[in-house]
């Protein structure tokens, strides 16, 4: 795969999910404040972003190794791995959203992390009630959106950097428009 299939294959992906997500922002504003706040069009977010990000660290397993590991987990720990900060990396939202230090891999070298446990539990047990009382669906929320989307904004930047070529596109194509470009660790 080249950098400009990337970006017409995964990054063209990316931009029409950061589109959907920061269009809630006209119900629910994107904001600590609201991030228990759960909704139908987070549900699909969520689970559209997470099966995106396994396709993409698939993807990115392949590169290194001709056998591809069973489930997130495996395919992160072999991915960690191969690029030890990649748990570690952290990105800020842009301005107006102002949220910081977003590190949605941290929790991948001990367990699963949050967010990706939400999207098992409604994917597969979506009216189950949790340890609280409440349903699964209601994992379906702006904190596990917006987190699920950090992470695979990170594995598209770290599959575009694995890739070849220059690219005609640039690498002013990788802009978001939800976080800033720079990777924190």
């Amino acid at each position: 795969m080249t950098r400009d299939e990337f970006i017409k294959v995964y990054w063209k992906q990316y931009q029409l999910l950061e589109r959907d997500l920061i269009q809630t922002d006209e119900y629910v504003s994107i904001d600590k404040d609201n991030y228990d706040t759960f909704s139908n069009q987070y549900m699909k977010l969520l689970l559209t972003i997470c099966s995106e990000m396994d396709s993409i660290a698939e993807v990115l397993c392949l590169m290194k190794n001709d056998k591809i590991p069973y489930g997130i987990k495996n395919k992160l720990d072999a991915l960690i791995e191969e690029y030890p900060k990649l748990k570690s990396y952290r990105v800020n939202t842009r301005y107006p959203y102002d949220i910081k230090n977003i590190a949605p891999m941290v929790k991948f070298s001990d367990s699963i992390s949050d967010w990706w446990q939400a999207y098992n539990d409604i994917k597969h047990r979506r009216m189950a009630t949790n340890e609280g009382g409440r349903y699964n669906y209601t994992k379906a929320n702006l904190k596990n959106v917006l987190h699920a989307m950090a992470a695979l904004y990170i594995l598209n930047l770290k599959l575009y950097n694995s890739l070849e070529g220059d690219g005609k596109s640039g690498d002013e194509a990788l802009i978001s428009l939800l976080f800033e470009s720079e990777l924190k660790l």
